[in-house]
């Protein structure tokens, strides 16, 4: 403890002066305001989960890191390759010392040197506890090394260290240290890469680099000495007695504890504060007693105190800095985690927030100040769902130590721990408890069960690969439907930090890289595939052969070189080690067609979610019409509304444009109220779903900070008109084309329908005729020896063609799959049936622009539908059409049933409205240029706005019993975090499979990362349930004629009759009709799935490559077979069964048991067949 009197000084000191330059509220915008990031790299993230330390365990961190020696210089440069070219450190020709000839720095542990050395020399195992900072980690392997190389006897000293980044930058530092080149005489070895030879003698590795050598090879004996760094079930706060005792040794028939050695002293001394301490410089108003929370969070009143510590720094150090603010946690990129090593501006202050990641591994050695919230998101596991949870909680005294040990590296640091003393003293527990005891280990289960045998071929595949079960399962039946390639790429790509750059400033561009690298799919796993391949093409093809060229890739792509290198790395790993059982690549895997590639993408995204199973989620429903309201009859794939607007706010449509310039193009901007709502480019026709700039535009509404116009005060602008009549003009109606930059007033009665723009008969002929090129005003550079000048035929007849849609069709299943919307034997056959012939068109409605109608060509039949042919043929079917098409088509027959019996005339008060409407639009463009010129007045006002928005954004909910009643929400990097319902209308189910599924910290809500929306194919969600449940029971009707739904999961414990996993099993309700046939088929494919993964003769080990590959085209092809049905199976009404989630409901005589013939030939299948329930013909 520092001296007491400081603190009266210190109190004076800090309390004289309150700098107003900062507010609470800009705390929550710290992680992404006022960083300016080098372009370096570090070796890699540190995990997220929290490693404390206690005073018994030895320090991670780089103790002796200095100004000349930071972490930012002794960085790594690239990216891991499992061979990598050692630094040279020395100039050439020069010889390294001798390691008898270093020079130990100045620190605590150097004065125990040889009595440490003594005592690991004379006992098996020692345990070293020491400050933060006292030379543990760096200097006790080197005592080691000099000893025995003074000897001249060999020696082999590993450290492990629990994080990447802690164990590569150690291992420079001791190298740099040294003056040795890394990878010779000191190295390091974290995951796959590795950097070291068979010449080094002190090896820095991750735990799991150690544990995986164990495993391999029973023994560890290649090492004379293991220094275990910040160990032993997830947490290094374990007390040091129990260490002791746990490492104790017998001697004389008992057992006597290991040694532990105290190293004195610390660096500098470093002084702590309490809240009740420094009530001088508490915000006026707050009171302790009333401020401080017994429950563990973080209030606003204590984000002020901590913002007037911040601003008391200034004061006591008699400087005005301004702030450089870094966040640093477990989801910032390596060049955003790298700008908290570099050293601040001249004038600025560094300011790190950070997580719990800062306790160990990553040391900033000019850190003078800590401030401390006690608190830590600490992962748990939830006894109502056995799903995952980080839930605030009071820090340990043993981790707030550790994190007050990253001051007082270089100077004498200060704690401010913002607690009160007592609580600190008498509730703040002393030691963290192991994550094991209260993660998933920690829940009970009430069905004991004794050794179940042995594992099966599946069981021991998962066993051999270094993913989660779920990848493994994953890699596993991408084999079985051919798609084994994509698949080691996923489970790459999942079990390692995400390559995908989403930086605090830049969230939008990140979001934007992964939307193009999908392709159109909303899924997060179709991204990391097509990216990791566009990335291994480019350097395969030489595109990539500079270091510089690499990384200008991935600035461009918002990819993070290093950390792709790395899943290129672990995929290599993954290819060899499931080879051994007879899974390879196939050459075929990679189809380049068009109908093949959208088919191949169509397979993975079931088998994703064959993976992960019972991770299913199901898109909510909105209600059409009072969303359609909402926004005003405006396109949702193409608009997004803000609420909330200011009086007259048309003045501000340049900073709404502005607002949203990051997102893309705005076409137009349309004032109704206190809203606007803004209209994004179609920039290529054949865009039919939502835009990317609208999932942009919705992401950014998740950004902070909020959403502020500046404007003129409503006084201000009515003062202007000096008494001319504009307040109506506060909230009118007003239209921005922002092109062109007309703002023109809106009548009242406007309709989206102008009679004198439509064709003079609902019914006509037209001759359709392929359009090669829409002007969208889109710009591009192009030689001159391309251009051509127009004939002067074609610029002379104005501009007739029309965009029209076939109203109540919509791709069928078949087209989906195969296209992705329409496959290419679709385009075909319509232009087949509609090239060069003229056609009979019935205008149906106009919606947005597009005239959706029902289209019937001459045959030698006779008029036929072409929707009805389409759908007839398999390309197509039948939808129903939206809310806004409806209402569209009885205006339209109302108007021309008027038209028809000369009812219809113009609005007898058109005429004074157009005038009125004329005089208004003079007034806004007064307005607009008096306000909005380039001398004018600046608008003193702020304004916030809410948004931007969407009626039509979707939500979802749990396919699954547990969490059916909580809410879902999807992380923010996900490409499904924000979307849009494009077809309301359609009722049918639609589903989400996410790979990780966990709870927020106050249990209420449901979070999911890497996500995959499925086609909306018509009863997939039930198929593809049924598909990969373990169990499953088939529900009927009271008269048994029909399935109306199934139960499926792990099934029900035959003694106890209750539900094996009842939190997650899943109730179908069919919204299609399936029968005997359907379940047969599903039994089939399940079949054929075993014969790929099993054991016995017959097994895929001894199996050929002729026999595996005809095996996994009957798979696919069964695959496609189930969701592609002539005719389509016919639609129903969901009717969930009565006994909601009970099992064993069906008598075993009702029931056709179907079981594979058991020859001995194949053991350990993956799947058991499904019970059939008999209908009543």
């Amino acid at each position: 403890m520092a001296k007491r009197p400081r603190k009266e000084t210190l109190e004076r000191a800090i309390g004289r002066t309150m700098h107003q330059a900062i507010t609470s509220a800009q705390i929550a915008h710290w992680f992404t305001v006022g960083v300016q990031f080098a372009n370096i790299t570090i070796t890699d993230e540190v995990k997220k989960q929290a490693k404390a330390e206690a005073p018994a365990a030895a320090d991670s961190s780089v103790e002796e890191l200095s100004e000349q020696a930071s972490p930012e210089k002794a960085g790594s440069e690239g990216g891991n390759q499992k061979s990598r070219r050692p630094e040279l450190l020395t100039s050439p020709g020069t010889t390294p010392p001798s390691l008898a000839s270093y020079e130990y720095p100045i620190l605590p542990i150097t004065k125990n040197r040889q009595e440490l050395i003594s005592l690991i020399e004379n006992n098996s195992v020692i345990i070293i506890r020491g400050a933060t900072g006292s030379g543990k980690t760096t200097q006790l392997p080197q005592f080691i090394l000099d000893h025995y190389a003074e000897k001249k006897t060999p020696c082999n000293l590993v450290v492990t260290q629990p994080r990447k980044i802690g164990a590569t930058s150690i291992a420079r530092w001791v190298a740099r240290e040294r003056k040795c080149t890394l990878g010779s005489l000191v190295g390091y070895q974290v995951g796959l890469e590795k950097m070291a030879t068979e010449h080094t003698k002190l090896i820095y590795v991750t735990t799991g680099v150690l544990l995986q050598k164990l495993v391999g090879a029973k023994t560890l004996t290649e090492y004379s000495h293991i220094f275990i760094d910040e160990v032993i079930l997830m947490s290094a706060t374990i007390n040091c007695a129990e260490f002791a005792e746990y490492f104790g040794s017998p001697i004389r028939n008992q057992m006597n504890p290991a040694y532990v050695f105290e190293v004195e002293g610390a660096p500098y001394a470093i002084e702590e504060f309490y809240l009740d301490e420094l009530k001088t410089i508490l915000p006026l108003g707050v009171n302790v007693e009333q401020t401080f929370p017994i429950d563990p969070c973080i209030t606003e009143e204590m984000y002020n105190v901590a913002v007037s510590l911040i601003q008391s720094f200034d004061e006591m150090e008699a400087k005005d800095q301004r702030l450089q603010v870094y966040p640093l946690h477990s989801t910032v990129t390596l060049e955003e985690q790298n700008g908290v090593f570099l050293v601040p501006v001249p004038g600025y202050r560094k300011i790190i927030l950070s997580t719990n990641i800062a306790e160990s591994s990553v040391t900033v050695p000019d850190v003078k100040y800590v401030i401390d919230f006690c608190l830590v998101r600490q992962l748990v596991c939830d006894k109502e769902t056995n799903y995952r949870s980080l839930r605030i909680t009071w820090a340990s005294k043993t981790s707030c130590n550790q994190r007050r040990g990253r001051a007082g590296r270089v100077s004498k640091g200060f704690c401010y721990r913002l607690v009160t003393r007592h609580f600190w003293e008498n509730e703040i527990p002393d030691f963290t408890i192991p994550e094991m005891l209260i993660g998933a280990l920690s829940v009970q289960s009430n069905n004991q069960r004794q050794f179940d045998g042995d594992l099966t071929f599946l069981g021991r595949v998962l066993a051999h690969l270094p993913v989660d079960l779920q990848l493994g399962k994953l890699i596993v039946l991408g084999h079985v439907f051919g798609c084994l390639e994509e698949c080691l790429i996923i489970a790459a790509s999942l079990s390692l930090k995400s390559f995908f750059a989403m930086p605090s400033l830049q969230q939008l561009a990140g979001y934007r890289s992964k939307l193009s690298f999908a392709q159109n799919v909303p899924s997060d796993f179709i991204a990391f595939v097509n990216a990791f391949k566009a990335w291994y093409t480019s350097r395969a093809k030489g595109e990539l052969r500079h270091p510089k060229d690499e990384l200008e890739w991935g600035k461009e792509n918002c990819i993070q070189i290093k950390r792709i290198r790395e899943v290129a790395e672990l995929f290599e790993d993954l290819k060899k080690r499931v080879s051994r059982f007879n899974m390879h690549i196939s050459s075929s895997s990679n189809p380049t067609d068009y109908t093949s590639l959208h088919k191949q993408r169509f397979i993975l995204q079931v088998v994703i979610a064959g993976a992960f199973f019972p991770n299913y989620f199901s898109q909510g429903e909105i209600d059409e019409q009072l969303a359609s309201k909402e926004l005003s009859g405006n396109d949702p794939k193409t608009t997004i509304m803000i609420r909330n607007l200011p009086p007259f706010a048309f003045l501000c449509y340049k900073q709404l444009q502005s607002l949203f310039r990051q997102c893309g193009q705005v076409k137009s901007i349309a004032f109704d109220g206190s809203r606007a709502y803004v209209e994004f480019y179609r920039s290529c026709v054949r865009e039919t779903g939502v835009l990317p700039e609208v999932l942009l535009a919705l992401l950014r509404a998740r950004q902070t900070p909020a959403l502020q116009l500046q404007v003129h005060h409503a006084d201000e602008v009515e003062a202007h008109a000096k008494g001319k009549p504009i307040a109506h003009l506060r909230y009118t109606r007003v239209n921005v084309d922002v092109q062109s930059h007309a703002v023109s007033p809106v009548g009242v009665l406007s309709s989206t329908v102008n009679p004198e723009k439509l064709p003079s008969s609902r019914d006509f002929i037209i001759n359709i005729t392929e359009v090669f090129f829409v002007d969208f005003g889109n710009t591009s550079v192009v030689p001159c020896s391309s251009l051509r000048e127009l004939p002067s035929d074609l610029i002379t007849p104005p501009f007739q063609a029309q965009e029209f849609c076939i109203a109540g069709m919509g791709p069928s299943a078949q087209s989906l799959i195969l296209g992705g919307r329409w496959s290419s034997r679709a385009r075909n056959r319509f232009k087949t049936l509609t090239s060069g012939r003229s056609a009979i068109v019935s205008l149906c409605s106009i919606l947005h622009g597009v005239m959706r109608v029902d289209l019937h060509i001459s045959m030698e039949t006779g008029d036929v539908s072409v929707a009805d042919l389409l759908v007839q043929e398999g390309h197509a079917c039948h939808i129903p059409e939206s809310f806004e098409s409806r209402q569209s088509h009885e205006v339209l027959m109302s108007l021309y049933e008027d038209m028809a019996c000369g009812r219809f005339t113009p609005s007898s008060t058109s005429g004074s409205l157009n005038s009125r409407m004329e005089e208004d639009k003079l007034l806004i463009n007064e307005l607009l240029q008096h306000f909005c010129a380039s001398g004018s007045s600046a608008p003193k006002c702020k304004a916030l706005v809410y948004g931007p928005s969407s009626p039509h954004k979707v939500s979802f909910h749990s396919m699954s019993r547990i969490s059916s009643f909580r809410a879902v929400g999807i992380e923010r990097d996900s490409i499904n975090s924000v979307m849009v319902n494009e077809n309301p209308q359609d009722g049918h189910e639609r589903m989400l499979v996410a790979a990780t599924v966990s709870l927020s910290a106050s249990g209420s809500r449901i979070l999911l990362k890497e996500t995959s929306l499925m086609p909306h194919i018509h009863g997939l969600p039930s198929i593809v349930t049924m598909l990969f449940t373990p169990v499953m029971e088939l529900r009927t009707n009271e008269d048994r004629t029909c399935f109306t739904g199934a139960l499926c999961g792990l099934g029900w414990n035959t003694v106890s009759q209750s539900a094996v996993l009842p939190e997650h099993d899943i109730e179908l309700a069919f919204d299609v009709k399936f029968d005997i046939e359907d379940i047969t088929e599903i039994n089939a494919l399940r079949g054929t799935v075993n014969k790929l993964v099993c054991d016995g003769p017959n097994g895929l080990i001894n199996l050929s490559p002729d026999k595996i590959s005809s095996l996994q085209e009957e798979a696919r092809e069964r695959l496609i077979g189930l969701f592609i049905k002539t005719p389509p199976r016919p639609e129903c009404t969901p009717v969930y069964y009565e006994k909601f989630k009970k099992w064993n409901q069906v008598d075993r005589s009702q029931q056709m048991e179907l079981q594979e013939k058991d020859d001995g030939k194949s053991k350990g299948v993956l799947f058991q067949l499904h019970p059939i329930t008999l209908l009543n013909m």
